[in-house]
């Protein structure tokens, strides 16, 4: 018995409205590099589900940079800390942890060499060092800068050079080794976001919430240009990249553009609006230029591959960057359904990794289910409604208001009108998108299933009971209580051949009942190190796979009950939510903005 990881459909950059983004890219022009939540990410640009993820930090990820070998990887957090890591062997085995400021670190970039490291940030003594790889020792010192540094770049040739950009406007020019400061840069009125060396070493680029950037000579530092006043920015530019032959940069803007830039003469060449109906969420935060590929990143945490030749995205990649809450998957089309903290709802194509949004307008808080019932998704929030949107639009559909928050729903495959909600001390009953009936309970819901024959509905209760109902219409009538949990209910769900239902608490304990003798068939499947957060049967109804706040996944065996698998880290700060697809594939979605499947051996 055993799992393995068979896809990973990953998370998008975390932005920050208003604070640049730094990419990075692997020598080979192969992947891309980026931070999200406690996580680094290695993306294949042209096939988005080769993705490996990095989660070894125990805080917030900012930036990431390869070496210029291509061996090891510098990531950094938001403690201030840097990890330096092997990218040859599966396990990244650390090479070094150090502590570079105290804050958040912003950018960082190596020499080419490999043998020497700037990292800069949000320091409180210092904003910024300079060292060896292998050992921390310092290399120099990075000073001239009254305010948080936002960006820093390493030339690439001798001899050696340091720029570095801040948010008290100045850019600052060093030389060295040892690198010791010689100039500020003074030409922006705003914050500096983002300074970048040619590849080829001969001119660095500055660029600025001021609207504007400026191009100077890589060896001394002295303005040699500005970029054209034609063609120019209308919001402040976040990033700035180079192409690999030194010939052209390209910029990423508030202004929901990225323009493309001749080097030498500083006059626009091209324009990309990457929406016909811009958005806030449009805003251009990050760029890079990877092997031929040329991304930018939206505010949104959508990564566009972009023509630069028609002047339009070719390709967009999108993902969550807020944890996912709520995942379902339609058999009949092949495609995953993920809803995140952020009422994101996101439609997967299993195939390619593929993602598309939802049209409209949505809901405006955390997405805490998603059902597949007929040709509809069903959806539940914390905005207090129910929505019923019908899959071939992706257009958010009816929407279903309710007194308070619903803790948990279920619905109808075979009444396809049928939907029915814990909410605080009811059970109501929805068809068609309007309530029907609602049945009072003494005591507060905090999960809810419906039996495949849809006769009956399991109500799990902050009192550690699970009350069962019959259905008659439009009406419930009390039946058993079933008691034997030592926990608030977390997960119900009934087995697909109608024998059995699946039950899961907070204090950890899984519990298998008999619907039959309406009593415990198997307990003491307390494996899990923390609450309990999904449970989810196979199709033949022979195992269970539970996910929980420990991180993990456990798959269950209902007739060898002494056997599991455990699939331990499968999501970086706790598991939310995991089904089947079939008998022996499982996906699962969680803290770590990703969603993943796993392939089951018994």
């Amino acid at each position: 018995m055993s799992a393995v990881r068979k896809s990973t459909y990953a998370a998008v950059p975390t932005t920050t409205r208003g604070k640049p983004v730094h990419l990075g890219g692997d020598p080979k022009g192969k992947n891309v590099l980026y931070a999200c939540g406690r996580d680094i990410f290695i993306r294949n640009v042209k096939d988005p589900l080769q993705c490996e993820v990095y989660s070894e930090h125990q805080h917030q990820t900012t930036v990431a940079r390869y070496s210029p070998s291509g061996f090891y990887i510098a990531s950094a957090d938001v403690a201030g800390n840097v990890r330096i890591w092997d990218t040859t062997q599966k396990e990244h085995i650390l090479k070094i942890e150090l502590k570079i400021i105290a804050g958040p670190v912003t950018d960082l970039l190596w020499s080419d060499d490999s043998k020497r490291i700037i990292a800069v940030g949000e320091g409180k003594e210092r904003f910024g060092a300079v060292f060896l790889w292998d050992s921390g020792s310092s290399v120099g010192e990075i000073s001239g800068h009254s305010k948080s540094i936002t960006s820093c770049d390493f030339k690439q040739t001798r001899p050696y050079r340091v720029a570095t950009g801040a948010e008290d406007n100045l850019a600052c020019w060093f030389e060295g080794p040892p690198f010791k400061f010689k100039k500020s840069i003074k030409d922006h009125t705003r914050f500096v976001n983002c300074v970048r060396f040619s590849p080829d070493g001969n001119k660095l680029v500055t660029v600025s919430s001021d609207k504007t950037g400026f191009i100077y000579d890589g060896k001394t530092g002295d303005q040699v240009s500005k970029l054209g006043s034609t063609g120019a920015h209308t919001a402040g530019i976040y990033s700035a990249t180079w192409s690999p032959d030194s010939k052209k940069i390209l910029t990423a803007s508030a202004d929901k553009t990225c323009k493309l830039w001749d080097a030498e003469s500083g006059e626009c060449t091209k324009t990309i609006n990457l929406s016909e109906s811009p958005q806030t969420e449009d805003q251009q935060v990050g760029s890079i230029w990877v092997g031929d590929e040329v991304l930018s990143l939206s505010l949104s945490g959508e990564l566009n591959i972009l023509d630069t030749e028609s002047g339009k995205p070719k390709r967009v990649v999108r993902g969550h960057n807020k944890f996912i809450t709520a995942l379902a998957y339609d058999t009949d089309k092949g495609n995953f359904y993920s809803g995140s903290y952020d009422a994101l709802i996101l439609q997967w194509a299993v195939s390619n990794g593929q993602a598309e949004s939802m049209v409209g307008k949505g809901h405006t808080n955390q997405i805490n289910k998603l059902f597949i019932q007929g040709d509809n998704l069903v959806s539940c929030s914390m905005d207090d409604t129910i929505r019923i949107t019908p899959l071939k639009s992706r257009e958010y559909g009816t929407s279903v208001a309710l007194e308070a928050n619903p803790a948990d729903i279920a619905v109808g495959k075979k009444d396809t009108n049928l939907v029915v909600a814990a909410v605080g001390q009811n059970v109501v009953i929805i068809r068609s998108g309007k309530i029907i009936n609602k049945h009072a309970i003494k005591y507060q819901a905090s999960a809810i299933a419906l039996s495949i024959d849809e006769t009956h509905v399991a109500v799990g209760g902050k009192d550690n009971n699970i009350y069962l109902y019959a259905i008659s219409g439009d009406k419930l009538t009390d039946g058993p209580v079933l008691k034997g949990h030592r926990g608030a209910i977390s997960a119900l769900t009934y087995s697909p051949d109608g024998q059995h239902l699946g039950s899961a608490d907070l204090n950890r304990d899984i519990i298998v009942w008999d619907l039959n003798k309406h009593e415990i068939k198997i307990q003491g499947w307390v494996f899990h190190n923390a609450r309990v957060n999904s449970l989810a049967w196979s199709p033949d109804s022979r195992h269970l796979v539970s996910g929980s706040l420990d991180n993990s996944l456990y798959i269950w065996d209902v007739v060898e009950t002494s056997k599991r698998i455990a699939i331990k880290e499968a999501h970086n700060g706790g598991v939310n939510t995991c089904l089947w697809i079939d008998n022996n594939t499982v996906a699962s979605a969680g803290q770590d903005c990703c969603v993943k499947t796993w392939s089951i051996t018994f």
